[in-house]
């Protein structure tokens, strides 16, 4: 569902070999297991509620005058999807974004707004209770985060922190990665994991040029000195990568900050991430069998010698996919629309990350919008009183109890 699963083609250091073979059989033994099970008979098409978080609360004791950055900011969110074609690489990505509106659900009374609907296969998704779909753009000027996906993951893998960050006056753009999606993983497709490595920070570099462009939509209402890049697993990888290259993809200078989630960094040269000079925030599970956050994310942060104000999270149980809406999407399993490798693939993933003794997924996606809406407020927006919520002390807040590492 995120880190790399391709034949060896990026070969992690630390001899980790051993420890991928046990996670692999694991995943056989449950594949099969759940491969031999039918789904159950479903309506023609499904949407199933997302969840939200509640609306903004008052001032928590970590905030003062602050609502806590893991709730609802101030802006009604949109939604719609895009297609940004790469005409030099041939290369068309079909792309999620998230944004200010004045449009909210349920909607004005009288009138009427549709939920936005995150497709997991067609004509099956789920539906937003935040999001309206293709609202009008608020006007503003707003910071550009890039979003990018697992491996085998997809454009909404992480709707929920999309929606909350769009509610706090961001434009997330969240682009399929062609080649590296479910549905190319359940069609049988296997690209080479060099070749992504470099295609994604270019994938990201597109959205970034599409997105400021002045004759597109969105154009008009971006800050172009404020761009982020947020990314999950593979697309952890991706975010660290993107402001200084890797392999035959060049650095983007316009990434200003960059949030890797369960990244699968430990395939990084230590002189790679040496050179990234933008602020970096790190989050991890303690027990996660794909990138174990010793290898990743810890060493990682090590190695951010040049990183100013990098932090690093760690949550206690979390796993692989505690921190994206798997859970949430694993339900949707049940509709016979659902084509088997997909279908596979998130009743496996639920499997090791939706039940006891891992922390409750709902958990883990709250301390990642709380740390990733502080951090880009504070040093994307250079917001100084968001800081307050990345003290050691203010993750008392939070239902889990993580530990915070700093570095100046």
């Amino acid at each position: 569902m995120g880190a790399p699963t391709g034949s060896g083609d990026l070969r992690a250091r630390g001899g980790s070999s051993r420890r991928g073979g046990s996670v692999a059989a694991l995943a056989v033994v449950a594949a099969l297991a759940l491969a031999g099970s039918e789904p159950a008979a479903g309506p023609a098409a499904l949407a199933v509620p997302l969840a939200a978080p509640t609306s903004p609360a008052p001032a928590g004791t970590a905030g003062g005058d602050l609502p806590a950055p893991d709730e609802l900011g101030g802006h009604g969110v949109g939604y719609q999807t895009v297609t940004i074609v790469d005409d030099f690489r041939h290369r068309t990505l079909t792309t999620a974004v998230w944004y200010p509106s004045e449009d909210r659900l349920p909607g004005p009374a009288g009138g009427s707004v549709t939920p936005a609907s995150y497709e997991i296969a067609p004509r099956v998704g789920i539906q937003s209770r935040v999001a309206v779909a293709d609202a009008p753009v608020e006007r503003g000027r707003f910071p550009l985060v890039v979003l990018s996906h697992g491996s085998a993951g997809n454009r909404v893998q992480l709707a929920s922190l999309a929606e909350v960050l769009a509610s706090h006056g961001y434009v997330v753009a969240a682009p399929d990665h062609p080649g590296d999606t479910m549905a190319d993983f359940a069609a049988g497709r296997d690209e080479s994991q060099i070749g992504e490595a470099s295609d994604r920070p270019l994938d990201v570099s597109a959205v970034i040029d599409w997105m400021l462009c002045p004759d597109q939509e969105f154009g008009p209402v971006l800050n172009p000195g404020q761009v982020a890049v947020v990314g999950f697993s593979f697309g952890g990888l991706t975010a660290l990568v993107s402001p200084v290259g890797f392999l035959h993809a060049p650095g983007d200078p316009r990434v200003r900050v960059v949030v890797a989630i369960s990244p699968a960094s430990e395939v990084l040269p230590a002189g790679v991430v040496a050179r990234i000079r933008v602020p970096t925030l790190l989050i991890g599970g303690t027990v996660d069998p794909l990138t174990p956050i010793e290898h990743n994310a810890d060493q990682t942060f090590g190695e951010l010698t040049s990183a100013p104000d990098r932090l690093e999270v760690r949550v206690p149980r979390g796993t692989h996919n505690s921190f994206t809406d798997l859970c949430d999407q694993a339900y949707l399993a049940a509709n016979g629309l659902v084509p088997q490798g997909i279908r596979v693939r998130l009743q496996l993933g639920a499997l090791v990350t939706c039940l006891p003794p891992m922390v409750v997924a709902a958990q883990a996606q709250q301390v990642a919008r709380w740390y990733t809406v502080a951090y880009l407020e504070r040093y994307l927006r250079g917001d100084t009183r968001y800081g307050r919520f990345l003290t050691p002390a203010a993750s008392a807040g939070l239902p889990v109890p993580v530990t915070v590492r700093t570095a100046p």
